[in-house]
C-alpha cells in the first residue's frame, strides 16, 4: 500500500516550525515546505522511513538525537559564520543526523571505512589538511588511508566522530543540507530527491541564506554539489559576492578527487574570514 509523498511530507512536516528555537524559529520559521512543488505522481510505501525523523520522535537505529533540522540546534543566527551546504541526509537512518557531513553511529575513527561513500572520507581528508597545514593527507584520494592511520595512532589530533560537528558548530557552522530529510536515494538522484525533498524543502533553505545575508556580518558561504550550487545561485550568492560575504563552490565529496584536486575550502575559509577581519574557524 502507497500514499503520495506529497501527502505523506505533508503530514511529516504539520507545524515544522516548533522543532526550531525561539531565535531561528523569529528569522525564517515563516517561510514554509512548498508541498505542491513535489512531484503528485510521486509515491511512498507504508514502511519506507522518512528520516531523519521530527524532534522528539525516534527511528529504530537512528543515531542519538537526530532530527530532521537539528542543524539550527546549538547555534544562534547572529553567530553564523560559515554556512556549510550539502545535497541531502545520508541515504541510511542508522548514520543521518539532521546536520551535514556528520556521520552518526560512529563512534570510532576505525570505522570509518564501513561509511558506503567516499565523501565523509575525503571530508576528513581536507579537515586534518587544513587543522594540521600538511596538504599531503588531502592530495588525493589515494592518501586516505594514510590520513585514517594518523588520525588512528594519534599523529594527527582529531576529536572522536561523535564530538566533531558539536566542535564546528560552537565555531559558529551552520552544518545544512539543501533538502534536510530524504526517503529514496540513488548515486545519481532519485526523483524522491529532485522532484520531491530538494523542491519541497527549497523556500525554507532560501530564507535561511537570504536573513542570514541580510544580518551584514562577516559570512563564507560553502557549498558542496550541485544541490548546494543552485540553492545559492537562487538565494543571489555566488564566488563573485563581496562586501562582508564569501562564497566557495565544490564538487560534492563523493566526488572525491574532483574535490582534493583544488585548493582546500576550508583553509580558503579561513583566508577569507581573516580577510574580512572576523576570526578564522578551528576546524
Amino acid at each position: 500500500m502507497a500514499m503520495s509523498l506529497r501527502a505523506a511530507m505533508t503530514e511529516f512536516m504539520a507545524d515544522w516550525s516548533t522543532d526550531l528555537d525561539e531565535t531561528w524559529r523569529a528569522l525564517i520559521g515563516h517561510a514554509g515546505p512548498d508541498f505542491y512543488a513535489v512531484a503528485p505522481e510521486l509515491e511512498l510505501e507504508v514502511w519506507e522511513p522518512i528520516f531523519p525523523v521530527r524532534r522528539g520522535k525516534h527511528f529504530p537505529g537512528m543515531p542519538a538525537g537526530a532530527h530532521c533540522l537539528r542543524a539550527f540546534d546549538g547555534i544562534a543566527p547572529e553567530d553564523v559564520r560559515c554556512v556549510i551546504l550539502g545535497q541531502d541526509p545520508y541515504p541510511e537512518p542508522g548514520f543521518a543526523t539532521g546536520r551535514a557531513f556528520e556521520a552518526g553511529n560512529l563512534a570510532e575513527w576505525r570505522e570509518m571505512d564501513k561509511m558506503f561513500s567516499k565523501s565523509i572520507r575525503a571530508w576528513t581528508q581536507l579537515i586534518v589538511a587544513a587543522r594540521t597545514g600538511d596538504l599531503s593527507y588531502a592530495r588525493s584520494f589515494a592518501e586516505w588511508p594514510r590520513t585514517h592511520a594518523a588520525i588512528e595512532n594519534g599523529t594527527v589530533a582529531l576529536e572522536a566522530p561523535s564530538r566533531i560537528a558539536d566542535r564546528w558548530v560552537g565555531e559558529g557552522v551552520l552544518l545544512l543540507n539543501a533538502s534536510l530529510t530524504l526517503t529514496r536515494f540513488k548515486v545519481e538522484i532519485d526523483a524522491h530527491q529532485s522532484r520531491g525533498h530538494l523542491r519541497l524543502w527549497r523556500p525554507i533553505i532560501l530564507e535561511t541564506l537570504r536573513r542570514l545575508v541580510a544580518q551584514g556580518r562577516p559570512l563564507v558561504f560553502m557549498g558542496f554539489g550541485d544541490a548546494a550550487a543552485e540553492a545559492f545561485a537562487e538565494a543571489g550568492i555566488d564566488e563573485r559576492v563581496g562586501g562582508p560575504f564569501r562564497c566557495i563552490l565544490r564538487d560534492h565529496p563523493a566526488r572525491a578527487d574532483a574535490v582534493l584536486s583544488r585548493p582546500n575550502p576550508f583553509i580558503l575559509c579561513n583566508d577569507y574570514l581573516e580577510e574580512m577581519g572576523a576570526r578564522p574557524i578551528a576546524w
